[in-house]
C-alpha cells in the first residue's frame, strides 16, 4: 500500500515544476519518491541549507572554546562551591570600599 505525501507550494511553482519534470521524463511522485531514498541512504540532504553541518558546528564550537584564554584560579575560592563563589563575589563588589 503506497501512501501520500503532501506539500504546500504556489500553484504556478507547481505547473512550472511539472512541466520541467515531464521534459526531463519524470514526474513529482518519481522525484520525491528518489529524495526519500537519498535521505534515507545518507541522512542528508542533496542540496545545501540553512543550517550548518552537526559536524563543523562541533569544530567551530571546540575551536572557540579552546580559544577562551586559561586563567589560574584564585585560591579563596579553589575549595568553594559555584554558588558561594559567586555570593563570595557579589558582596565584594556591593560592599562598601574603603578609602584608606
Amino acid at each position: 500500500m503506497d501512501a501520500m505525501v503532501t506539500g504546500r507550494m504556489p500553484v504556478s511553482k507547481k505547473e512550472r515544476g511539472n512541466r520541467v519534470l515531464s521534459e526531463l521524463g519524470t514526474n513529482a511522485s518519481k522525484v520525491i519518491n528518489a529524495l526519500y531514498d537519498y535521505v534515507i541512504e545518507h541522512h542528508a540532504l542533496p542540496f545545501p541549507t540553512d543550517q550548518p553541518d552537526k559536524c563543523e558546528l562541533l569544530r567551530t564550537s571546540t575551536r572557540l572554546v579552546d580559544a577562551v584564554p586559561k586563567v589560574r584560579l584564585d585560591a579563596h575560592y579553589a575549595e568553594m562551591s559555584v554558588k558561594d563563589a559567586r555570593r563570595e563575589r557579589l558582596s565584594q563588589r556591593t560592599s562598601p570600599r574603603s578609602n584608606a
